[in-house]
């Protein structure tokens, strides 16, 4: 059985978490910070989340599933990037959460990623990613309030 690896990124963005939230769930900003990807669902538990756009010549699409979802709270779903040459099977998978809290006038947003093939070298690169996106949404979340 393979092992479960976690990481977390918390940033104190300047936003309530209403005016986050449309940052988090809608394309014209997931664009913004995820690599000019669009991202598409209908956000209730069990639906598909599709990710896809062309980041420097690369045409990018993950899918998954969102797994739990709270407005203004949480979002949890899955994701696979089927372009990695891994099987599609749920070891496979990426769980990403991001947990919402009001604070003050701030937000804090926690993302957690989580993956279960037991690979360090995958979640180093998983983590590189989300360095650069977490920075992106603070950005433009601050740019929009």
């Amino acid at each position: 059985m393979n092992k479960q690896l976690k990481s977390e990124k918390k940033l104190l963005i300047n936003i309530t978490p209403e005016n986050l939230w449309p940052i988090l769930t809608e394309s014209k900003y997931s664009k913004e910070y995820m690599f000019n990807c669009s991202v598409d669902s209908d956000w209730k538990i069990g639906s598909p989340i599709i990710w896809q756009g062309n980041y420097h010549g690369y045409d990018a699409y993950q899918k998954g599933e969102i797994l739990d979802i709270k407005p203004f709270e949480l979002i949890k779903y899955s994701t696979f990037d089927p372009n990695f040459g891994l099987d599609d099977i749920p070891d496979n998978y990426i769980h990403v959460t991001y947990l919402i809290k009001a604070i003050d006038d701030k937000t804090e947003l926690t993302i957690v990623n989580e993956t279960f093939d037991g690979n360090d070298e995958r979640m180093g690169h998983i983590n590189q990613g989300w360095e650069m996106v977490a920075d992106k949404i603070k950005e433009v979340a601050e740019q929009v309030n």
